[in-house]
């Protein structure tokens, strides 16, 4: 019988010191295995689009293709005009037929500029995806965001970006050229038709 008390004495304490164990901050499994914060960079995309040659040669197709279209428009209107001129009173049912002729070229037209301008750009943003993907594998981040709106941490890798897309596509050789006073082989993105164009 007296082993009985010292049984459940030794129960006991056993579970009081199990208890406390698993309770005490430092003896759990959550506190000895810290989880990383994630790595996380940012790019400053407005600044890039105002900075990176590819970019703005975007801009000035976007701007070429409304001076294009404005002309068309108005070259387009004015043969309208003088097929209107030209028909005989009789004919004058045929008009409708001709606006909507007409309305059809500049629909046209602008469509095409629309596609061609959309190819460009889907170029120029892979080739962006490209370059942050390699910055962001060359430093380890876990992802990348844009920068704007309210964020908390991160590290500002846009002139990272800009650097590396300076150099995309070249070889090693190429590089040493260019950094002995060469003149870059790849072509100019600035000149016309060169946008989109893989390096």
């Amino acid at each position: 019988m007296e082993k009985r008390p010292i049984l459940l004495l030794t129960l006991t304490f056993g579970l009081l010191f199990l208890v406390f164990a698993c309770t005490w901050p430092h003896g759990t499994v959550e506190a000895k295995t810290k989880i990383p914060e994630p790595k996380i960079g940012l790019i400053d995309l407005p600044r890039i689009k105002k900075v990176v040659p590819h970019f703005i040669a975007l801009e000035q197709r976007a701007k070429n293709n409304r001076l294009l279209l404005e002309e068309f428009t108005a070259q387009v209107l004015t043969e309208h005009q003088q097929q209107i001129r030209a028909l005989s009173p009789e004919d004058y049912d045929r008009s409708r037929e001709l606006a909507v002729a007409t309305q059809a070229r500049i629909d046209q037209k602008k469509q095409e500029l629309e596609e061609s301008f959309r190819r460009e750009e889907e170029a120029v943003l892979e080739e962006l995806e490209a370059v942050v993907a390699h910055v962001a594998k060359k430093k380890k981040f876990d992802c990348i965001l844009l920068k704007g709106g309210l964020q908390v941490g991160g590290e500002d890798v846009t002139d990272q970006v800009i650097k590396t897309w300076d150099k995309w596509g070249l070889t090693f050789w190429q590089r040493v050229k260019i950094f002995f006073g060469g003149k870059d082989p790849r072509p100019d993105p600035l000149a016309e038709g060169s946008v989109g164009q893989k390096q």
